[in-house]
């Protein structure tokens, strides 16, 4: 009697468990096919584009101007300091999303191979 309970408390809670999972992609992997798609320059602003701020945070550089992205983490695409990480490199990314308050807020971000 004590397995069948054990089964079914374990069973109850790993069912629980998967249902804290989301199931949808976050806002910033969803591409709208009604808006343009801008190829731009993406890096750490702090290290790579010498922007205000002591903290390494992920930043495009769109019409030769640097903002820093509200959506995608830095560390969202691996760590922002290993070998080519934003903090040593700048990379390429495809960008949907509106400039609000001097902030790139992203609604699709996708980086590129290097």
């Amino acid at each position: 009697m004590k397995k069948i309970i054990y089964f079914l408390m374990s069973w109850t809670f790993i069912g629980l468990g998967l249902a804290f999972v989301p199931n949808s992609k976050p806002q910033y992997l969803r591409i709208d096919k009604t808006q343009k798609v801008y190829t731009v320059a993406a890096s750490c602003g702090s290290c790579q584009f010498d922007m205000p701020g002591e903290e390494c945070l992920l930043a495009i550089k769109l019409d030769n101007k640097k903002y820093y992205v509200e959506g995608p983490n830095i560390n969202d695409y691996g760590g922002s300091h290993s070998k080519n990480g934003f903090c040593k490199v700048v990379r390429k990314a495809q960008v949907q999303g509106k400039i609000v308050d001097n902030k790139f807020v992203a609604t699709y971000f996708k980086l590129l191979p290097l």
